[in-house]
């Protein structure tokens, strides 16, 4: 079964507007396992330790990631790690951030986004 490595632009997404995405990247995908980086897990703990709206979201998605299978990483910037997992583990990223997008592209890596309130892979 194939991983897919989520971002947390990609989960607070979802728990802003929830949507099938999980059952749309299950037929996309013929099933997938979940994947979270220890750096994606940490940025949205440090995010729902804020106020607002934005933290809301932050934890709404980390109960979304619970069952997800945890992934090490280094200690570059979160961006930079999860191209660098999707390139090791030849899985693609679920984001909605422009620039995450346009890193993982140029990389060659694949990825996952929301466009309409629905899954699209590439």
């Amino acid at each position: 079964m194939l991983s897919v490595i989520f971002d947390s632009s990609f989960l607070m997404a979802v728990s802003e507007h929830p949507t099938d995405w999980q059952d749309d990247l299950g037929e996309a995908m013929g099933g997938f396992s979940p994947v979270i980086l220890d750096a994606v897990e940490e940025e949205l703990q440090r995010i729902s330790r804020t106020k607002g709206g934005k933290a809301k979201r932050a934890a709404v998605a980390l109960q979304i990631a619970k069952g997800f299978a945890r992934r090490p990483n280094g200690r570059g910037a979160v961006d930079d790690e999860l191209v660098s997992a999707a390139l090791t583990l030849g899985a693609p990223v679920a984001t909605v951030d422009g620039g995450l997008l346009k890193a993982l592209r140029a990389s060659g890596a694949s990825v996952v986004t929301l466009r309409r309130g629905r899954v699209w892979t590439g």
